[in-house]
């Protein structure tokens, strides 16, 4: 038996933010005025992906690479990809997994072809376990600006941003068709053109992640980008204060950067504004109804934001000229990711402007109080803080309600989320357990051997027949759950989303023998499969202590073990998954097993238990 006076580290959030980003004062001086920076990718192994425009009126993709990462081939069965995969974004915004997003398509605007588009997209969708997305079953499509299949020439810069776009909506909109238009050159009339094709081929969502400085383009130019009853997003740009054309569009949803990381406080992550997200008020746009900021008396740049910064990056796929797996960051990650989240919210205004609707509902956004992208007057144009910022604009998603212009869908969608209602819980004993033998941090559950509510395997036909309940324990109890063996409860500490997350076991001290919860229920007909997020804390082995959890068929009689015998201790939380077939019975147990040796204490957190 192995004695561990020591406990590993703990999640913690990453390095700090890089130096601040190369500003680039407006020309006009009555919206204020800004000291020069730092160009963020001078002091990192950084570059950008397209060449600087090389006249004016062309644009240049707005995707950064990190050159310190060794490219691996293919999907990575043992160890992720470098970089925040499409699980752990998901995670990080609170997007709904299940049946969001179907029947929506997305169109990403691109200048040139990636001939290899289909078969990476292939690798990136396989390595996060997501549906495949083939020009066969209809979820991909590739056109020219003028919807026709006459492709323009292959480019291995531009690819890179193609491969990061098509990764982001797929990882923040898994169920979507993804519309992918090629022009055939840099340029804002080629590309508007295509913007217009992809709206009359049915696309409502049109992600931009390319940009160029205001002072080539007219009022005119605006004509493209508009298109009421239609979510366009444009990226901010990557240099910081300083706005981009298209993002300062009257009626796009302009969207900045931010750096995030996992951090060990109750949303599990750390957001600050991105340094070099480009921010700032604009020289042409006219200031659109909603915006109400008084410190820019025309359009203001950004409105949302989504990660960017290319220091921590994404995991994106790309073989066209490169090896694979790559580190990828800067705006044109954060607007295909908000372009996805419009689609999952699937609630856009008939007449009006998607760029308005999350000015209507700031309080469901994450806001972003920290980070700069230089320094400025007024100092909400480049600096971070309550409310709305330049750098980061109203904030960052949590969940999609911000996005639905449909407020009494979202209040039934948050209703969903939050399950079956159920009394409220035991109250807590002062100076740790909850007068049942429950931990520090359990605030209600059961002690050993005594059943909560809901049924085990043999209970009557009539009470197995009903829907998993309470699987995200935001009951604040065990609800719906029947609780055996020696500690179970629900605890606030760190759940993987909400306030509650199930606790099997005792944290602070060895309790020898096992710690489960069950609960029978029916998958309806169109479930496929049931999922959940679990979080060991075993500092033994595996042979002595671990954490298990099964799923039963009782229909069938056959079992799928969904997690087998785990002992870990990095205080991460991962997503189990098995198939289930609509109608057939099922009884999920999860279970910690303890062998009471002192200094060792086994536990694990469960949460989100979901059928889709």
């Amino acid at each position: 038996m192995v004695f561990i006076s020591t406990r590993r580290a703990t999640r913690a959030g990453l390095a700090a933010l890089a130096a601040l980003a190369l500003v680039s004062a407006p020309a006009r001086a009555d919206v204020g005025s800004a000291d020069a920076g730092v160009d963020p990718l001078a002091t990192a192994p950084i570059k950008r992906v397209c060449p600087a425009m090389s006249r004016p009126g062309t644009v240049t993709c707005l995707a950064l690479v990190r050159t310190d990462v060794k490219p691996l081939h293919g999907v990575q069965p043992r160890h992720a990809p470098a970089g925040l995969g499409a699980t752990e974004l998901r995670d990080a915004y609170r997007l709904p997994t299940a049946t969001a997003g179907k029947g929506q398509t997305v169109a990403i605007m691109n200048v040139f072809d990636d001939p290899k588009a289909e078969s990476d997209l292939a690798v990136y969708r396989a390595q996060y376990g997501l549906p495949p997305c083939t020009i066969a079953n209809g979820c991909l499509r590739k056109v020219n600006v003028d919807g026709g299949t006459q492709l323009p020439r292959g480019d291995t810069n531009w690819a890179q941003e193609i491969s990061l776009d098509l990764d982001m909506v797929s990882a923040t909109c898994p169920n979507c068709k993804i519309l992918l238009v090629e022009a055939d050159q840099p340029s804002i009339a080629r590309l508007g053109k295509g913007i217009d094709t992809a709206v009359r081929l049915g696309a409502k969502y049109v992600s931009n992640s390319y940009g160029d400085s205001e002072g080539g383009y007219k009022s005119a130019d605006f004509q493209y980008f508009d298109h009421p009853g239609v979510a366009i997003t444009a990226a901010s740009g990557d240099n910081g204060y300083g706005p981009l054309f298209p993002a300062t569009a009257p009626h796009v949803t302009a969207v900045g950067g931010t750096s995030l990381s996992r951090a060990a406080n109750a949303r599990g992550w750390n957001e600050t504004a991105w340094s070099g997200s480009g921010s700032g008020c604009s020289i042409l746009a006219p200031k659109p109804r909603w915006q109400k900021d008084t410190g820019c008396p025309r359009r203001t740049v950004a409105d949302v934001s989504a990660v960017a910064d290319p220091h921590l990056g994404v995991a994106v796929y790309d073989t066209f000229g490169f090896g694979g797996w790559q580190v990828l960051g800067g705006t044109s990650a954060a607007a295909p990711i908000i372009a996805g989240v419009y689609a999952l919210a699937d609630s856009l205004p008939s007449n009006g402007y998607a760029a308005a609707v999350p000015y209507a509902h700031p309080g469901r956004l994450h806001d972003i109080v920290e980070g700069s992208t230089g320094t400025c007057t007024p100092s909400y144009l480049c600096t971070a803080g309550p409310g709305y910022d330049g750098p980061t604009g109203l904030g960052t998603p949590d969940g999609v309600d911000a996005f639905r212009a449909d407020q009494a869908e979202a209040s039934r969608s948050r209703a969903r989320e939050a399950g079956v209602s159920s009394p409220a819980p035991a109250a807590t004993r002062p100076g740790g357990g909850n007068g049942n033998g429950a931990p520090r941090g359990v605030v209600s559950g059961a002690a050993a051997g005594k059943a909560v509510t809901g049924g085990a395997p043999g209970r009557t036909a009539a009470a197995a027949l009903r829907p998993l309940v309470n699987g995200g324990f935001e009951t604040g109890s065990l609800s719906g759950w029947t609780s055996a063996g020696v500690v179970t409860g629900v605890t606030k500490d760190h759940p993987h989303s909400g306030r509650y997350a199930a606790l099997l076991g005792y944290p602070d001290d060895p309790k020898k023998g096992d710690s489960s919860i069950r609960q029978s229920f029916v998958a309806a007909r169109g479930n496929r499969r049931l999922s959940f997020w679990y979080n060991v804390s075993c500092p033994d082995k595996v042979r002595y202590d671990w954490v298990t959890a099964s799923l039963h068929d009782d229909t069938t009689g056959s079992t799928n073990t969904m997690v087998p015998r785990t002992c870990t201790y990095d205080n991460r939380w991962d997503k189990a998954e098995a198939p289930v077939i609509g109608g057939h019975a099922y009884t999920l147990t999860l279970l910690s097993h303890d062998d009471g040796y002192f200094g060792d204490p086994t536990s694990a957190k469960f949460d989100d238990v979901t059928l889709s």
